[in-house]
């Protein structure tokens, strides 16, 4: 039968089935067409939609506070959400967290008015979106150096291991070795200890022609003699080094010589008694490995005064790349330092204080007694002022070498000392006055997320 027969036949009928049969064919391509409509309405949702939480996601991790996710996720999410005039909702967000901190999950709704699709009885279109934000570190070198002086003792020092543990947690979240990944510890009071396997880096036959009594040379060294070498990454096959060494004498009384000349030394020699005292613990040389920078953190001790370019220069040579091959261990296994501007990789250095530098006239140090005048002079707060000058250039140099600098002022040091830390830091940003132990913690932790990087794993 053809069309026209067809029609003809509708047209003849008595019973009228035309007009519901007009009506049906009607209904379905108005519907059809509301479907088109609809489906094209539908995709620009979804689209902002899934556009929305990934920048909602992506602006809320690079500011990551745990206690503040919900209201942070919502205000960039809606910020970021349009309509495109079609009237379209937000109807429901919902996030999770890894218990790391390092991915965030979100899901999301959406929903917007049917058009002709109505007809059909759909009052709505709906729409739904994923978006999964890990947190990843990128290449880093990482020298932390921090203070150790006998000022931590106490609350002081546990406040710095926790906030450095928050730190390494930051950065290795969840693994125990990270890619591209190397930390190294710097503990510092006024000298630094860089190991006792390291006796080859010091000046030929200076540890035999001292007397170590009961015990023996436990790492610490001097400062270089000459001021232009303080303040370098020069290496000890070039500049050898002077071993730590405060002899029986002045507030450290470790050795007794009776009346026939024969001496007897104290039963213990350690970090508070001996040629060793004040001695910090030995630094942890750049490693991959998370659980090695957590064991060196526990290992830190509260001894001694405070010379903090002597901490800074030493990070750097842990930074430095004329270094490499002489730290050993991870160090030499992954060929580190690797060069400055090496491609995806970046160096960088927390250097942490809660006091000024000091120097006084009790008190052997990196420059020896200050009768020595290693520091140019043997007024006290001449060579305090020395002191901060050698950090100064010291970071200076870090700086000009590529090196990214953070510093904390902890505990309220005098203001001197603030505007020294602050003009160290590579910028104004990345200086942390913290005067308070929840203050320590929040600085630790906005550097390592400022030291993490971002991307969209899905």
């Amino acid at each position: 039968m053809t069309l026209r027969s067809m029609i003809s036949k509708f047209r003849e009928d008595e019973n009228g089935a035309v007009l519901p049969f007009v009506g049906i064919i009607s209904i379905a391509l108005i519907g059809a067409t509301g479907f088109g409509i609809d489906a094209a309405r539908l995709m620009i949702m979804h689209a902002s939609l899934q556009r929305s939480i990934d920048a909602g996601a992506l602006s809320t991790v690079a500011r990551l506070d745990t206690n503040t996710i919900d209201a942070q996720l919502r205000k960039f999410t809606l910020a970021n959400f349009s309509n495109g005039e079609i009237g379209a909702t937000l109807d429901s967000l919902q996030w999770t967290i890894s218990s790391d901190n390092t991915t965030l999950t979100v899901n999301a709704t959406a929903s917007a008015p049917a058009t002709l699709m109505q007809i059909l009885g759909i009052e709505t279109i709906t729409t739904s979106a994923t978006s999964v934000i890990e947190r990843s570190t990128s290449g880093l070198e990482l020298a932390l150096v921090l203070d150790n002086t006998g000022s931590m003792a106490g609350s002081g020092l546990t406040a710095l291991k926790s906030a450095s543990n928050t730190l390494v947690s930051t950065l290795y979240g969840d693994k125990a070795v990270a890619e591209n990944l190397y930390v190294g510890v710097v503990p510092f009071s006024q000298t630094v200890n860089v190991g006792k396997a390291h006796t080859d880096w010091l000046k030929s036959g200076s540890l035999s022609a001292l007397d170590w009594g009961s015990t023996s040379w436990n790492g610490c060294v001097e400062a270089q003699a000459v001021a232009a070498d303080d303040v370098s990454d020069a290496v000890p096959s070039a500049k050898p080094i002077t071993p730590y060494y405060w002899a029986d004498g002045t507030n450290n009384d470790w050795i007794t010589v009776d009346k026939h000349g024969k001496k007897t030394y104290d039963s213990t020699l350690n970090e508070t008694n001996g040629p060793n005292k004040y001695c910090p613990a030995e630094v942890t040389r750049l490693t991959p490995e998370k659980a090695k920078v957590l064991a060196a953190i526990t290992a830190m001790k509260a001894v001694g005064n405070t010379h903090i370019n002597v901490g800074a220069v030493w990070g750097w040579r842990m930074l430095s790349p004329k270094w490499r091959e002489l730290w050993g261990g991870d160090m030499t296994t992954h060929e580190l330092p690797l060069d400055y501007n090496t491609p995806h990789m970046n160096k960088a250095a927390v250097i942490m204080t809660d006091g000024e530098n000091t120097m006084s006239s009790s008190v052997y140090t990196a420059y020896g007694d200050l009768s020595d005048k290693k520091l140019g002079t043997t007024n006290a707060t001449l060579a305090v002022t020395e002191l901060n000058n050698r950090l100064a250039k010291v970071c200076t140099e870090m700086k000009n070498a590529g090196i990214i600098i953070y510093t904390i002022a902890f505990s309220s040091p005098d203001t001197a000392t603030q505007n020294l830390m602050r003009g160290c830091a590579s910028q104004n940003a990345y200086y942390f006055n913290s005067p308070t132990s929840a203050a320590l913690q929040t600085a630790f932790k906005e550097i390592g997320n400022s030291l993490s990087n971002l991307r969209v794993s899905r």
